[in-house]
């Protein structure tokens, strides 16, 4: 599972300290994007903490930070293979070669926290890639201004599948897709920001309760609650039983089981 940070307008990037909790919860690569006017600049493909740090340091010496939106993604591979092309985030282009390309500007940038079923992938496009050519590139091509048209806006929305999108223009415009969580100003697009931590059921707790009673009517009850029967092991199984299901089909359910292994 990916975490996508989202420091608006007018606020600070949150603690190193965080920071590093969300790379520890993600540690497959990171990126960076953030606006000028003319672009949207795209800095990806940090395969360690410090070449990460050290990238977000030089970009926040280039720019004034409290007056312009940033976008940090940490990923978790469940599509396409562990390296620096395929981390977010992504130029909404028509080329994977330049999705690929680890420094880009671009007039609109992508990120996605979740998987994506229905798609063409492979160990060098993942879904998050395939999804752009697919959907959003085209949608771009239509429209003078996607991110303002409704009917752009209605058709990313109903693409989601549970995950979180978010898509920036050059201009600054931000758009964020899914449920996220806010947190002293900060959007996240889950709990993975903290440090690693462990959930205490109680009888209170229903959604929780309920997720692992699924597990004793495996035909009867788990595609009710979202669930499959590789979630059993999941770590994220609680994630998804509190605030929102990642998988949508039991091929992913198990890719993901993989991807803690």
């Amino acid at each position: 599972m990916c975490i996508i940070v989202y420091k608006p307008q007018g606020k600070q990037l949150p603690s190193t300290d965080t920071l590093r909790a969300c790379w520890d919860n993600n540690p497959d690569g990171a990126g960076i994007m953030w606006p000028d006017g003319n672009h949207v600049n795209i800095k990806k493909g940090f395969m360690a903490w410090p070449s990460f740090l050290e990238a977000l340091e030089e970009v926040t010496s280039s720019i004034d930070v409290a007056s312009t939106p940033m976008a940090l993604h940490f990923r978790i591979a469940t599509h396409g293979a562990v390296v620096p092309g395929c981390c977010h985030p992504f130029a909404v282009k028509d080329s994977l070669a330049k999705m690929r390309m680890t420094e880009i500007g671009a007039d609109v940038g992508f990120m996605h926290n979740g998987t994506l079923a229905g798609l063409d992938t492979n160990d060098a496009t993942s879904d998050s890639m395939a999804f752009v050519k697919a959907v959003l590139v085209p949608l771009k091509d239509m429209s003078d201004d996607f991110l303002s048209d409704k009917r752009a806006l209605r058709i990313i929305e109903g693409s989601t599948q549970g995950s979180r999108f978010l898509i920036m223009s050059k201009t600054g415009t931000v758009r964020l897709f899914g449920n996220w969580v806010k947190d002293h100003g900060i959007l996240y697009s889950n709990k993975n920001f903290h440090t690693r931590y462990t959930y205490t059921p109680t009888l209170f707790d229903n959604s929780i309760y309920d997720a692992w009673a699924a597990f004793s009517n495996l035909d009867e009850s788990l595609v009710r609650y979202g669930l499959f029967e590789a979630c059993k092991d999941c770590s994220m199984l609680f994630d998804c039983a509190e605030y929102l299901p990642i998988c949508t089909d039991a091929l992913q359910a198990s890719e993901m089981v993989a991807s803690w292994a």
